[in-house]
């Protein structure tokens, strides 16, 4: 398995600092779901393709594609909200 040199470019631009949210409930916001997907991604790099996480879960190109989609997608939805 191997990822595409887009993908590995996404990967390596991810700080190594910590990700702090101030609300109680970090996934209630959309900055506390973006950390989340950040931290995941951070995660897969770490722990590699083809290799598992804590809870069992493979690390795949199409894992990572579908968490940097969701990602692109709670950063577009900030970019293009309409103020009232």
């Amino acid at each position: 398995m191997e990822l595409d040199a887009l993908t590995n470019a996404y990967l390596q631009q991810l700080s190594d600092k910590p990700i702090y949210v101030d609300s109680g409930d970090r996934l209630a916001s959309r900055v506390g779901l973006m950390a989340f997907y950040k931290g995941q991604l951070r995660k897969f790099n770490k722990v590699g393709l083809g290799n598992r996480t804590e809870f069992d879960v493979m690390v795949t190109p199409e894992l990572i594609a579908v968490t940097i989609k969701r990602l692109e997608e709670l950063s577009l939805s900030r970019l293009t909200k309409v103020k009232t």
